[in-house]
């Protein structure tokens, strides 16, 4: 701040017209005083008639702060007040046509009065001024706290006061935590493209309208039918399907936006190629600017890259015996830089490393050989996070950065009970790697890996394993959020499992026709019922009953319709569930006094509005009395833990499970039919209990009893991070 030009203190500008001095301060504050310091030895009257502004735009245009005058500081420091805010401080003289020179000393500008308390919306360590603005991303706490958003929330301003909560399905990765990550659909719409986000459960009469699906981020699943039944496809991510019909879809989250704590993430075949902090993830083909051998050395891909039944003759750069399995095959050629495909036997365990792919023989079927072509592993790995080591801070990468060699990624663990199936698990991707009777899987064959597995056409109806030469089944809980139960007393619709179509009230009133018709989602009052104890099925919008036409009429074919609830014993307004043998979410629904079932006239006839009437109880799976129940509500309870302890009487109807989450969940959307769930001695099968006494075990039982209950709006697959 010294005012003498000649101790190099002091700037000035070429003589020119109107010459000016602009100061960025990045972002906008308010300026309360700025303080300008004048040359002493000579030239003082440069800065007269100059103007101080403040303001966006940094131009003579932004408001005026304050006018300097010579003959108030030569040599000296003059201080002008300001009530301004913006981003710039610049100096500009009122005379634009003369040939002028600007000179300064010094400029300070004190943005905040010191030792004041920030403003609303900043934020200092100390909480007094000077304050910086709480950035997109964060929130401020009640006591001026800047803090980052937590997993799946995020602020898209500054100064936010509180957190978002992202969509379903939706997650947030650090270092941006102002913007939500998840999957995305495009549909094409008459040659344009719609988006969708999270899965829909019925897509209605869209369906009819959209020819062509596109994975924009994610795989994604589409179904012929709604609440996903009948898979017809799996969209990769930037992968396009052509198909029309589409009903329902459904993005695949697991290992894909968040990966299985069970194995650290060796199975996140996800998209993420950014580190925690930022950094862009080197390519596991390249080897620039870090040199590595990870790319043969993850299992997965390797096992996705193997041609079975191949041979790679010819072109040999070595030959290995004794070698276990394909993926120490793959290991010798990472560790060769000329080595482009290999070729393993699985019987007498020889590994030949290569040097293109085919040889000079070309590839050719062998019934012990597989071959991999190594560009399909390296390839296939792109720059996504992967965990080939498992590292214990989950999925990683090496960085593009080049002092920077690897980071961790901010890729969230998925929710404990991810670990279920669909269908028949053809698309299960979990990390259970123990069969039903508790023995650990052997790894598959060729393979150094033993997570259970299903493939199309193996005729088994879950995930299985290799178990001693045969195949097991595994300990994996089926996907039961769509499988639910009436008996709960949770409101919820009835559809048709061969029609694909919901109990209906054809009008509101009195002896309104019971019918089925197409399911409209979002739920729609008059498609929702609800089943007591005492088995009334209560329509929401009407209040009505699911009454039989005709007083107690033994008849086939007599309409079903809906009546005032009638609460006395001998009714035909109460009807009972009856699970099937076949499917294990599937039930029939038999009048108690009449000892017929709810039934569509014409054998599983799809079409909209068809009358429902009562007939025979049928057995067969192709029968339209088979129904499911969809649940509209969710019901989450709280359990307390019991060492020691077990419940009796096991719930009618309900499997074991693997997954304590999975029973819990189960347990809660019973309603009053569990009372909590007990382990087995030191198994993982965990069982629903009708009872809520606890009972001393001299086996070393474990129970969680159920307490209070809260319902709550019903997300169908919802996938939760940790």
């Amino acid at each position: 701040d010294n005012p003498d030009y000649f101790v190099h203190s002091c700037t000035h500008t070429h003589r020119a017209k109107n010459p000016w001095l602009k100061i960025d301060l990045k972002e906008s504050y308010p300026v309360r005083e700025i303080i300008i310091t004048n040359r002493r030895d000579c030239c003082k009257e440069r800065l007269n008639g100059f103007r101080i502004h403040v303001g966006s735009t940094g131009t003579r245009s932004d408001p005026v702060c304050g006018a300097l005058v010579v003959a108030d500081f030569v040599g000296s420091k003059k201080h002008v007040k300001c009530e301004l805010s913006g981003r710039y401080i610049s100096v500009h003289n009122t005379d634009t046509t003369s040939n002028l020179i600007l000179t300064i000393c010094e400029m300070e500008a004190y943005v905040e009065e010191l030792n004041r308390p920030c403003p609303s919306g900043y934020y200092s360590e100390t909480g007094f001024r000077p304050c910086a603005p709480c950035r997109a991303g964060s929130y401020l706490t009640s006591d001026n706290k800047c803090r980052v958003c937590p997993r799946g929330t995020i602020s898209t301003q500054d100064k936010a006061r509180e957190c978002e909560q992202c969509p379903a399905g939706h997650t947030t990765y650090l270092p941006d935590t102002s913007k939500c990550y998840g999957p995305e659909l495009d549909a094409n719409w008459f040659g344009t493209h719609v988006s969708r986000f999270t899965q829909t459960p019925d897509l209605g009469g869209h369906k009819m309208f959209l020819t062509g699906f596109s994975a924009k981020l994610g795989d994604w699943e589409l179904y012929s039918k709604d609440y996903y039944r009948a898979l017809r496809a799996t969209v990769a991510h930037g992968k396009f399907f052509n198909t029309a019909m589409i009903q329902s879809i459904k993005p695949i989250i697991t290992n894909k936006f968040c990966y299985s704590p069970r194995d650290l993430g060796r199975s996140y075949t996800g998209y993420r190629s950014k580190t925690v902090s930022g950094k862009t993830c080197q390519a596991w083909s390249s080897q620039t600017p870090h040199k590595h051998n990870f790319g043969l050395q993850h299992p997965e891909l390797v096992s996705t890259c193997t041609r079975r039944n191949t041979d790679f003759y010819g072109a040999d750069i070595a030959s290995y015996t004794n070698v276990p399995s394909i993926l120490e095959c793959a290991k010798k050629c990472a560790k060769d830089s000329r080595c482009k495909a290999l070729t393993y036997n699985r019987v007498g365990k020889r590994c030949w490393i290569k040097i293109r792919v085919g040889g000079s023989g070309g590839a050719s079927s062998h019934s012990q050989a597989d071959s991999i072509d190594i560009s399909c592993v390296t390839g296939s790995q792109g720059n996504y996070c992967r965990n080939p080591d498992n590292h214990p801070g989950g999925p990683w990468c090496y960085t593009t950065d080049p002092n920077t060699r690897w980071e961790t990624c901010d890729i969230p663990k998925c929710s404990q009970d991810v670990d279920c199936y669909v269908d028949e698990g053809q698309n299960y991707m979990g990390s259970v790697s123990v069969t039903e009777s508790g023995q650990t899987c052997d790894n598959w064959p060729g393979e150094s890996n033993n997570y259970c597995r299903n493939e199309k056409g193996s005729n088994i109806h879950k995930p299985y394993c290799w178990y001693r030469g045969y195949k097991r089944t595994c300990r994996v809980d089926k996907c039961n959020q769509d499988c639910g139960d009436p008996r709960s007393g949770m409101w919820g619709r009835f559809m048709g499992l061969n029609t694909g179509n919901c109990m209906d009230p054809a009008g509101s009133g009195n002896n309104a026709n019971l019918q089925l018709n197409r399911c409209i989602a979002p739920h729609r009052g008059d498609h929702v019922f609800r089943m007591d104890s005492q088995g009334y099925i209560r329509n929401k919008n009407t209040n009505l009953c699911v009454n039989v036409a005709g007083s107690r009429s033994p008849n086939c074919n007599t309409n079903l319709n809906m009546y005032m609830c009638q609460m006395y014993s001998s009714t035909d307004q109460r009807w009972q569930i009856e699970w099937s043998s076949f499917d294990d979410c599937a039930f029939r629904i038999r009048n108690k006094a009449t000892n017929l079932c709810v039934d569509s006239p014409g054998n599983s006839n799809p079409d909209a509005n068809a009358n429902l009437i009562q007939c025979t109880c049928e057995t067969h799976p192709s029968s339209d009395h088979w129904f499911y129940f969809i649940p509209t509500e969710d019901r989450i309870c709280k359990y307390t833990k019991h060492s020691g302890k077990y419940l009796s009487h096991m719930v009618d109807h309900q499997t074991v499970y693997a997954s304590l989450m999975s029973a819990q969940q189960a347990c809660s959307r019973l309603g009053d039919l569990c009372g909590g769930v007990t382990r087995s001695g030191n198994s993982d099968n965990h069982s629903l209990r009708k009872s809520s006494t606890l009972v001393n075990s001299p086996s070393g039982e474990i129970s969680w009893l159920k307490g209070d209950c809260v319902d709550e709006k019903y997300h169908p697959f919802k996938q939760e991070f940790m």
